[in-house]
């Protein structure tokens, strides 16, 4: 069965003939694996998935990136108790380093978890977290094999997204082979194409971190791959006027928190903006027809640098992104009250 791979590329000329990504809605099971801040991008996609009836998140592997595994475990954990979802199970998954390749965090224009020591555990981070620790703690079992028990449990239903780098995921199709063929897909917030890289001149954050990780899970034979690289993450960005919409439902979960968080800085600014990267990817799975055009490219990463380059697989290349209708969407699941 031919293995597509589906990059979302923001290229307003890239297509002279409108073809539509043809996709069913994003639905069933998930794991979202991630590298969450507190009410980063990544914690957003989460709430997003949380805020939407059809999806069932069976749980969070964290991952290092933006964020130390600890980190991300004590952020998602206090996250899903805001929401209300304290079902839901996050488990503390593994990291790659950089700095082991040679890099020095000083040079880089976004360092992430780099910017940091690495915590003992999640209930121990320096700095404490703003909206405090969480009462729940971390399943204790590796990533990899909470993949793979749910991908079993659940052949050919289990979707999984990949918002951070791909540590975890390259882990699990490395220790457990024989469930890549048991998932039903994989949607990837990573890469640059025909956009500069955010990290290095031609590299995505989350591949260049895990650079041999990405090109692990890419070249993996899963049924079907979402790609949402940087080329589609251009000109949508969280402003003000989303801002307000977001928090103008006080009774909404996140209202005050995220008004806690950004309120000061658009009062200061009013034209100041802050990435949405991993909700695109999250918005892209829930809602394919926000994409108008569509076309065919190889991918694959560069297992020393994590540059995007050309594969074997051919890809299936969506191109823009409608703003308002991912707006719309990303207002909705923010909002959106507890799904059942």
């Amino acid at each position: 069965m031919r293995t597509l791979i589906i990059l979302l590329v923001v290229a307003l000329s890239a297509c002279s003939t409108p073809n539509p990504l043809r996709l069913p809605a994003g639905s069933g099971k998930v794991i979202i694996d991630e590298d969450p801040g507190e009410l980063n991008d990544d914690a957003l996609a989460t709430a997003m998935l949380l805020g939407s009836a059809q999806v069932e998140v069976l749980g969070i592997t964290t991952v290092g990136g933006n964020t130390w595994p600890e980190e991300g475990a004590a952020h998602a954990l206090r996250l899903l108790e805001l929401l209300g979802r304290t079902d839901v199970p996050v488990v503390q998954g593994a990291t790659a380093d950089p700095r082991d390749r040679g890099v020095d965090p000083r040079t880089l224009p976004y360092s992430g978890a780099l910017a940091r020591p690495r915590p003992r555990d999640a209930r121990r981070l320096d700095p404490a977290p703003r909206l405090g620790y969480a009462a729940s703690e971390p399943m204790a079992v590796t990533p990899s094999e909470f993949i793979a028990d749910q991908v079993k449990r659940h052949p050919g239903q289990v979707t999984i997204l990949a918002l951070g780098p791909a540590t975890n995921l390259a882990r699990a199709v490395e220790e457990h082979p024989e469930i890549v063929p048991l998932v039903k897909g994989v949607v990837f917030m990573g890469g640059a194409f025909d956009v500069p890289g955010n990290v290095t001149g031609d590299a995505e954050f989350n591949w260049w971190w895990d650079p041999r990780a990405a090109k692990v899970a890419l070249d993996a034979p899963f049924k079907e791959k979402i790609v949402v690289p940087l080329d589609a993450c251009q000109g949508l960005l969280y402003d003000k006027e989303l801002h307000d919409r977001v928090v103008a439902d006080a009774a909404a979960p996140l209202s005050k928190p995220l008004r806690d968080l950004h309120g000061p800085a658009f009062a200061a600014d009013p034209g100041s903006t802050v990435p949405v990267w991993d909700t695109i990817a999250v918005a892209v799975f829930l809602q394919p027809g926000i994409v108008a055009d569509a076309g065919d490219r190889p991918v694959s990463a560069d297992a020393r640098t994590g540059k995007a380059v050309g594969g074997t697989a051919v890809a299936h290349v969506p191109g823009e992104v409608d703003p308002d209708a991912f707006r719309d969407l990303y207002v909705s699941r923010l909002t959106a009250k507890r799904a059942s």
